[in-house]
């Protein structure tokens, strides 16, 4: 029994150049849409909810630093440690000699100086910060201009109702402008803490150099009591 053939209609012939015109004008279509996307403005919403993925990305790097901080202090605890048992016990420095105890000892006094200087800054570092917003010449008139509904002091200074009122009579705009100011005034909080942490690191630094020459001038002092 022979096979049974079925030759393509030409309707389906004819249909085939169609779909592919209507595949590569919808190809067309989405390239010109994607290169429009890339040099238009946000609108309202998608500015929204890219400053508040701007404002969490913010908080995280405000929350790196106060995990770098909390290292930074475990490891000045370490130190001071170290530098305690230099200083208070007596089987570490009973036997050197006279200058360099006088030497050890004044290195001791400048490290608990740069120590307890050191300290205050870490302790300034984890206080909470907040920077006010400097709106500087923004003008109350302009229709973006943030009527303070999203920061505590400008809750707080409302009661309920008139809260509420600011509410029902913001724009998206407002919000947006507010999101703005909130994430700036985040950011000046961020680098405060960033610029403290640097100098917190650097008088580890000098910590750790100070107690090494302690430990130094100690090892120094065993060999030449042998």
């Amino acid at each position: 029994m022979a096979p049974d053939v079925r030759l393509p209609s030409p309707a389906a012939d004819a249909a085939a150049p169609d779909a592919a015109q209507a595949l590569q004008a919808e190809l067309r279509k989405k390239e010109i849409k994607r290169q429009a996307d890339t040099v238009r403005p946000l609108d309202s919403w998608e500015r929204y909810r890219a400053l508040n993925d701007a404002m969490d990305e913010v908080f995280e790097r405000i929350d790196v630093s106060n995990r770098e901080l909390r290292f930074a202090l475990i490891l000045m605890g370490s130190l001071n440690t170290a530098a305690a048992l230099a200083a208070t016990r007596r089987e570490l420095i009973s036997f050197l000699p006279a200058p360099i105890k006088v030497v050890a000892a004044a290195v001791l006094v400048v490290y608990a100086g740069v120590a307890g200087y050191f300290l205050l800054q870490a302790i300034n570092g984890l206080q909470p910060r907040h920077f006010r917003p400097r709106l500087g010449d923004w003008s109350a008139e302009s229709g973006d201009y943030p009527v303070g509904i999203r920061y505590f002091e400008d809750v707080v200074a409302r009661d309920a109702h008139n809260y509420w009122n600011a509410w029902r009579d913001v724009r998206l705009s407002q919000i947006n402008a507010e999101l703005a100011v909130q994430v700036h005034s985040l950011c000046l909080s961020a680098n405060a803490k960033r610029l403290g942490l640097r100098r917190l690191f650097g008088g580890l630094r000098v910590m750790a150099l100070l107690l090494g020459c302690v430990l130094l001038l100690i090892a120094i002092g065993a060999w030449r009591a042998q």
